[in-house]
């Protein structure tokens, strides 16, 4: 009886979670510890696992398409829209940015996953958030379009740009 209330004890004290794959590819792996919890610093890092014999090349600001969050199962409005952008303006400043992952290689990162939403939320209050995206991993992408020639080097050497997508509910709590 001892033994089965130190293991309830036990079990109660370790928190759980889970890691949850964001993306469609069968080759690469975009996993997230959730759920998220937002603490004093809120940047998300993200584990990206190549599975193949390949070199995948990953832009952390290359993923477009639409994206929302839920608190409580209510979609949140914006309280305000970014005004600043980034840009790339040399090879040099692609080969600091673009991700390179070799072959059975994995890497935790910040990532942007829909680098096309502008919107700021207020993430504040206690309680349960989900990012709901959708969105599209693309050389034609804005972002990865300013590293174009860096990247058309990059395949003469056989890496490969991620041709990807994601459709994804992530659930946060704070």
């Amino acid at each position: 009886m001892k033994k089965i209330i130190l293991i309830i004890i036990c079990f109660s004290f370790i928190s759980c979670s889970a890691q949850m794959k964001l993306n469609k590819s069968k080759e690469i792996d975009i996993l997230i510890n959730t759920p998220w919890k937002f603490g004093e610093n809120n940047n998300i890092h993200y584990t990206i696992k190549n599975k193949s014999n390949k070199t995948y090349v990953v832009d952390p600001y290359g993923f477009s398409g639409d994206s929302y969050w839920l608190f409580n199962n209510e979609k949140l409005n914006p309280i305000d829209r970014s005004r600043g952008y980034y840009t790339r303006h040399t090879d040099e400043d692609c080969k600091g940015d673009l991700i390179i992952i070799k072959p059975k290689h994995k890497i935790d990162i910040a990532l942007s996953l829909n680098y096309s939403e502008k919107g700021i939320y207020d993430l504040s209050k206690p309680g349960k958030y989900i990012w709901n995206i959708k969105s599209n991993h693309s050389k034609k992408n804005d972002m990865p379009l300013t590293c174009k020639s860096y990247i058309i080097t990059l395949e003469k050497k056989g890496y490969i740009m991620l041709e990807d997508s994601i459709v994804a509910k992530i659930p946060f709590i704070r």
